[in-house]
């Protein structure tokens, strides 16, 4: 029976043979170590490493599945019968027919078995080659990503010591160019005020010496006392007129009269028993003031006020001078007056009214005037100064008898005639009031 050739469609095939030629190829494997002894012992052993840790659990379980089907022998195949008279034939039968079936079958299981088992080898070796360069290129990119993060701190530390260095050396470099600015300005600003400090000294000397020039009324020829005397008008005269200003100064103890001549106003002033002081630049008006037992000194009105406390007066009185007076020396002599005097109190200050042409012609009768100063200029120098003005008055009207005549009209004249003079007399009044205006005027402001 081992022997037997068994038939197989038209083909003869000898199993002995070809189980002989598989057990050979089998041997020279495991001579030659391309097989091992036990392959199955293999293939569970390495599937059960380390190597199948980490892998998906779907994973795990198809390896599992084929690590444990590649063999396809049938050892626990058991040959039995519970029959109780036939048993031994059965078995003996069954026996016979499993042995002939092996012949034939088994070299076909065989072949399948060693195909599969090399399989599993090459699956197996091909899953640990693929673990090791996982793990492999696993280290690799640690090693590279810890080698380009130290490159990276090391020429960030570099870098960052160099940018503090050059940061300190420019720093330092702009330290000592704020240094060197700051100090050749601070010398500009000394050069600068110093040079303000020796302008300003100029000026105010300048100043002065043009105050003294222009309040000092005194031709070459003859004494302003003289001058006044025959064309200012009588001391009773002015007097009168400087009575519409007395309500201003009521009840005040220190009134300070500028430019104040001949002292007319400090009569009235100590007539109605109020305390007043007059500065004059003159020395024959100062005299002549002393001689009345008033009380005067001779100064400028800016030194004068300068020397003041501040809200000391209770009363500016100014006549006749702002017209003798330069722009400048005006602007500052009003601002003076509002430092000095106290809240609530009054300046007055009378001048030559421009706006009356007679008055503008007799303006240059003295020739100490510098410029007249209309209304409207002075009440703004005024304001500015922070006077808040409360009256502008008109003084020294002409008499009719030096005004330009109007026309009578008559009850026997016919109404076109009547008109025709009426017209006219308008137009006189229009060139009287032009012509032969008040001859000065005066501007009322409160502290």
């Amino acid at each position: 029976m081992e022997n037997a050739t068994i038939g197989n469609c038209d083909d003869n095939i000898n199993a002995e043979e070809i189980m002989q030629k598989i057990r050979e190829r089998i041997y020279r494997s495991k001579i030659s170590g391309e097989m091992p002894q036990d392959p199955y012992v293999l293939i569970s052993s390495f599937y059960l490493g380390e190597n199948a840790e980490g892998l998906p659990e779907s994973v795990k379980q198809d390896l599992s599945s084929v690590n444990s089907s590649w063999d396809l022998k049938n050892s626990s195949y058991d040959i039995s019968s519970h029959h109780k008279f036939f048993g031994k034939i059965l078995v003996k039968s069954r026996e016979l027919v499993h042995g002939e079936v092996r012949r034939y079958v088994d070299p076909i299981f065989s072949r399948q078995t060693m195909f599969n088992a090399s399989t599993i080898r090459l699956l197996m070796r091909t899953f640990q080659i693929n673990a090791e360069l996982e793990n492999a290129i696993s280290l690799l990119k640690q090693e590279t990503n810890q080698k380009i993060k130290d490159t990276i701190d090391t020429a960030k530390s570099e870098t960052d010591s160099k940018i503090e260095d050059r940061a300190r050396e420019l720093e330092l470099k702009i330290e000592d160019r704020e240094r060197e600015l700051f100090s050749q300005l601070d010398a500009d600003i000394h050069s600068r005020a110093s040079l303000a400090r020796i302008l300003e000294d100029r000026i105010q000397t300048e100043l002065v010496k043009k105050s003294a020039v222009s309040e000092s009324i005194t031709p070459t020829d003859t004494t302003y006392f003289l001058f006044e005397e025959r064309f200012r008008g009588s001391r009773e005269d002015i007097k009168l007129r400087q009575l519409s200003f007395l309500p201003y100064f009521e009840k005040c103890s220190r009134v300070l009269d500028i430019g104040c001549g001949r002292g007319e106003f400090l009569e009235v002033l100590r007539e109605h028993k109020i305390g007043g002081i007059g500065i004059d630049i003159d020395a024959d008006m100062i005299a002549y003031c002393h001689s009345r037992q008033l009380s005067v000194i001779q100064s400028d009105a800016v030194t004068y006020l300068e020397a003041q406390e501040d809200k000391s007066l209770d009363g500016i009185f100014i006549d006749q001078v702002v017209e003798h007076l330069e722009p400048d020396y005006l602007v500052r002599l009003l601002a003076l007056c509002y430092q000095k005097l106290k809240f609530g109190y009054f300046i007055v200050v009378e001048t030559v009214n421009p706006l009356s042409f007679v008055s503008f012609v007799n303006f240059f009768i003295d020739m100490t005037h510098k410029r007249p100063v209309h209304p409207e200029t002075l009440q703004f120098l005024m304001s500015i100064a922070g006077f808040r003005v409360s009256e502008r008055k008109f003084f020294s009207p002409v008499s009719d008898d030096g005004k330009l005549k109007k026309m009578m009209i008559t009850v026997e004249m016919d109404e076109n005639a009547r008109n025709r003079y009426d017209l006219f007399n308008q137009n006189i009044e229009k060139l009287n009031a032009v012509l032969f205006g008040p001859q000065d005027y005066a501007i009322i402001g409160k502290k």
